[in-house]
């Protein structure tokens, strides 16, 4: 198994996440969207905006699956999306 995010071989006794129509992604794949949601909640424009380019770095580079890039933009980002008039 691969993560659906970064491309990383899923290793012994290692878990993954479900997130849907996304895919599996890794422990730390996870981490970041949960960081990402987390910035969002408290508006914290910096964290939010560094998680995101990381993660569409991924995408960029065609190591996230076609479903998981779909999934990210599709789902993911427009539930948390932070809005530019708050900082």
């Amino acid at each position: 198994m691969k993560c659906a995010c970064c491309g990383r071989k899923k290793k012994l006794l290692e878990s993954f996440e479900n997130i849907g129509a996304g895919g599996d992604v890794c422990v730390d794949c996870s981490d970041i969207m949960y960081r990402i949601h987390d910035a969002y909640t408290e508006q914290n424009k910096g964290e939010y905006d560094l998680r995101v380019k990381s993660i569409k770095e991924y995408i960029k580079k065609k190591k996230a699956s076609v479903d998981f890039a779909k999934w990210f933009a599709d789902d993911f980002m427009k539930r948390n999306t932070l809005s530019e008039e708050k900082k």
